[in-house]
């Protein structure tokens, strides 16, 4: 074999080692997910890199909406009167406590 097997298995022992680590980030990851997805809702640098993006991207993200609504017109319609009859309820309870 000579020394093509000697770099044969130091590369297995680099995967076994790489193999290793990713195994231990999933399990801390697991293991801390709550406190992880906790902080990354209230990042300020999230909500800054988003605002950031949509401001790039605003005639895209209205384009491609616009195109969705055109495509989908009795999706649309479906989710404008859930929100009509949401904001109804709102209202009628609104009332009611006066």
């Amino acid at each position: 074999m000579g020394m093509g097997g000697i770099c044969h298995i130091g590369e297995l022992m680099e995967l076994s080692k790489l193999d290793k680590r990713k195994k231990q980030k999933r399990e801390w990851y697991e293991r801390n997910r709550e406190k992880v997805l906790e902080q990354q809702k209230n990042s300020e640098d999230k909500r800054t890199s988003q605002r950031e993006w949509y401001v790039n991207n605003k005639d895209r993200v209205m384009e491609k909406s616009k195109r969705w609504n055109k495509l989908n017109k009795g999706a649309r319609k479906l989710i404008v009167d859930r929100y009509q009859k949401g904001k109804e309820c709102q209202e009628w309870a609104l009332a009611m406590k006066k």
